[in-house]
């Protein structure tokens, strides 16, 4: 059980950061990379991904940090949480075609078909990766109980919300009105109880 919590900690806290700053990468500088096109975009982001996952992995035991031993509680709440986190990407991923889910309309506009993804999940709330990316770091840190893991979640999340904060100026640039309108009506994260009135 320790060496299986130790492998699940060591796996979150070299793939989580490098994962939040790819989509840093692209996002704040998209006309940058559709600028040199999609090949260098993905080689150049996947480089530094590659670079920091071995970086980070060199300092895992530091990384780490004190193991806060097994609990059974927050090992059942935090696969109850991963569950669902793994429901929420199944059905966005229902949606995605491979191209959408790489972030290739965001490098590559004009040798993919942009559209606004507003039925569905996405009908629901507007960011479910991005909700199932929270969710599921929180049960996953719930299960491994290192001290880091529970950072990698504290750091992750308002990284994350950096990351939505550009990914919506680069969908406002590409769909203007469309995207206001769709960002009036659906929550970012968190479903409305109830669906507000049809004007």
């Amino acid at each position: 059980m320790d060496t299986t919590r130790r492998v699940l900690g060591v796996l979150l806290v070299v793939s989580v950061p490098p994962a939040i700053l790819f989509w840093l990468l692209i996002h704040p500088f998209a006309g940058f990379w559709r600028r040199i096109g999609p090949r260098p975009t993905y080689l150049i982001a996947g480089f530094l991904f590659s670079l920091l996952v071995i970086a980070l992995y060199l300092v895992r035991t530091t990384l780490l940090g004190p193991d806060l031993g097994p609990n059974w509680i927050l090992l059942f709440f935090g696969c109850v949480l991963y569950s669902i986190s793994v429901w929420i990407s199944i059905v966005t991923r229902r949606q995605l075609d491979n191209k959408t889910f790489a972030g290739f309309p965001e490098v590559s506009p004009d040798r993919s078909k942009s559209v606004l993804l507003q039925r569905g999940i996405y009908g629901v709330i507007r960011h479910p990766r991005y909700a199932a990316v929270i969710i599921g770091v929180f049960g996953f840190a719930m299960v491994v109980n290192y001290l880091g893991s529970y950072l990698v979640v504290l750091g992750s999340i308002p990284a994350l919300l950096l990351v939505v904060l550009f990914e919506e100026r680069e969908l406002a640039d590409r769909f203007g009105a469309e995207y206001e309108e769709y960002r009036s009506r659906v929550p970012a994260f968190f479903p409305r109880l109830r669906r507000p009135n049809a004007r």
